[in-house]
């Protein structure tokens, strides 16, 4: 018997609905799963907010509290929630610098899904009276200049929704 087409293929996701093992202190691009894209020739965004990442100063080895905003225009895979949440969770008790945490965010989340655009914004804590706000883009490397256009306008277009109060 066939899936559904309107059913996302799940072949090889290991976390997702089975026992979970949690890793605090060791963030690796391993632990994150994906899914084909189930709307390949749409232009869209997937908007990811975790709202209370944490990790660990590695100078002084105390904790950094913030946010982590994940918004990316799909290539051929998108990220798996449970997964990404894992990951995330991973970077507890790890110690980064707040810059470090959210390139390295961008980087693992390009090695496995290979979007079209993606932004990893931090939006930390203010520690020692100054909040840090790193933001990381990455594109994919044929993204040619209206391609681009499209994209940033796709993500202003999220962006003013996800502001509108009525939504909130």
């Amino acid at each position: 018997m066939s899936p559904d087409p309107g059913t996302a293929d799940v072949t090889g996701l290991t976390k997702l609905g089975h026992h979970t093992a949690f890793r605090y202190d060791d963030p690796d691009a391993s632990m994150l799963e994906a899914f084909p894209n189930q709307n390949p020739g749409a232009d869209w965004v997937v908007g990811l907010d975790c709202l209370e990442f944490t990790s660990l100063c590695p100078m002084t080895g105390q904790p950094d509290f913030g946010r982590i905003h994940v918004h990316y225009i799909p290539g051929p895979r998108c990220v798996e929630s449970k997964s990404m949440k894992l990951y995330l969770g991973a970077f507890r008790n790890h110690g980064a610098f707040h810059e470090d945490c959210v390139n390295r965010i961008a980087d693992d989340l390009c090695s496995v899904l290979t979007p079209r655009y993606l932004r990893v914004f931090g939006d930390f804590r203010p520690r020692g009276g100054i909040a840090i706000r790193p933001l990381a883009v990455r594109h994919a490397a044929d993204l040619g200049d209206d391609e681009r256009a499209r994209c940033l306008e796709l993500l202003a277009h999220h962006d003013a929704l996800a502001r509108h109060p009525s939504i909130q």
